[in-house]
């Protein structure tokens, strides 16, 4: 499909980058080249695109606005995307970026039956994993309370864009047994008592949010977030207050006063006392870390294959919102699996707060 000659100049123009896993050696793509989107993967005879950005709905005024046709609700989980594909006979995960993910490709036999791409060698799986016992987030999901779990949103074809239909999708995923991220039916556009609902629902459950999809040929897409969530993520990401940039919180604050007048909630007192505890509770247990040493994420993750837990460590630096300084805790059998215990350091967390512990001058 690309020529020699088109692949070094998209090296050399910073478009993409030669990767390797295993044997496997494929182009990903950085940026948007030749119009396949950032995070598409190249490789001899193999194309799986990258999926693409899905725009935010700040008030659910914009449906109106936005969509033409009733539209498909499907639930938003919190976690990481991924892409599942086979290539010869093997079977890889890709990040949204485009890495092949250790963790993902060890596991995915543990949610999906391998046998659906010897029927389908060209499908692309496309979903979102979650729960404790992941490698990039930190944190429990409602539907996943322990271990980790994957949940089908989409099912896309090797070499093209787009993808399957949603009925269609629903349809193959209950015939080959994939587990699917739950779907709560097909609105109108006018209907949006019906989505106000859910979406209430799922904010009382401490859920993401929704995926909106028209049942059209542009299949329109549309996410919009509960206030609960946007809670769980400012709580979760204050415990490396200064290792993320600061609009990550004035916009999930802003968000979260839109859904509140949206949702013409009466208890905005207990909003606001959460509000400030998703704060200041994480950057509590922020200042007693520091005062011991240092700020740091822990994680525990359960592989079958050694030598995939030792991928997971050397490739944590390549992902995006991930760099940093990687340590080992342990790497042992138990239980049948190879569990990976390692921390995440929060270098300018830990370095401000260890100044101001102290007692430092600072200018601001």
């Amino acid at each position: 499909m690309f020529s020699e000659s088109d692949i070094r100049a998209a090296i050399a123009e910073k478009k993409a980058k030669r990767e390797t896993f295993g044997r496997w050696e494929y182009l990903r793509l950085l940026h948007e080249w030749r119009g396949w989107p950032r995070g598409t993967l190249l490789a001899d005879g193999v194309v799986v695109a990258g999926y693409p950005k899905i725009g935010r709905i700040q008030t659910l005024a914009g449906i109106l606005s936005q969509f033409h046709a009733p539209f498909w609700v499907e639930e938003k989980i919190d976690g990481y995307n991924v892409r599942i594909f086979r290539v010869g006979d093997a079977l890889y995960a890709a990040t949204r970026g485009g890495l092949i993910c250790p963790f993902t490709t060890d596991r995915l036999g543990d949610w999906i039956d391998p046998a659906v791409f010897s029927v389908h060698p060209d499908w692309i799986l496309c979903g979102e994993v979650t729960g404790p016992e992941t490698p990039y987030v930190e944190g429990a999901s409602p539907l996943v309370p322990q271990g980790v779990g994957f949940f089908l949103f989409d099912i896309a074809r090797q070499g093209t864009e787009g993808f399957f239909p949603a009925e269609e999708r629903r349809a193959l995923a209950e015939t080959f047994g994939l587990p699917a991220a739950p779907s709560y039916g097909r609105i109108e556009p006018k209907e949006s008592a019906s989505l106000r609902e859910i979406v209430l629902r799922l904010d009382a459950e401490g859920r993401e949010g929704v995926v909106l999809k028209e049942d059209s040929p542009r299949n329109l897409r549309a996410k919009y977030v509960t206030g609960s969530a946007e809670l769980a993520d400012i709580a979760s990401m204050a415990q490396r207050y200064l290792d993320v940039p600061p609009e990550y919180f004035t916009e999930r604050v802003l968000r979260l006063a839109l859904f509140l007048e949206e949702m013409k909630r009466s208890d905005r007192q207990e909003w606001n006392r959460r509000l400030g505890e998703a704060f200041l509770s994480s950057l509590q247990e922020r200042i007693a870390a520091a005062r011991q040493g240092r700020c740091v994420g822990t994680f525990c993750c359960r592989f079958h294959a050694r030598e995939n837990a030792l991928r997971l460590l050397d490739s944590l630096g390549q992902i995006r919102g991930h760099e940093g300084e990687t340590r080992l805790i342990s790497l042992q059998e138990e239980g049948g699996y190879w569990v990976l215990r390692f921390q995440k350091l929060y270098r300018s967390t830990t370095g401000f707060l260890r100044n101001a512990l102290g007692g430092s001058l600072r200018f601001d």
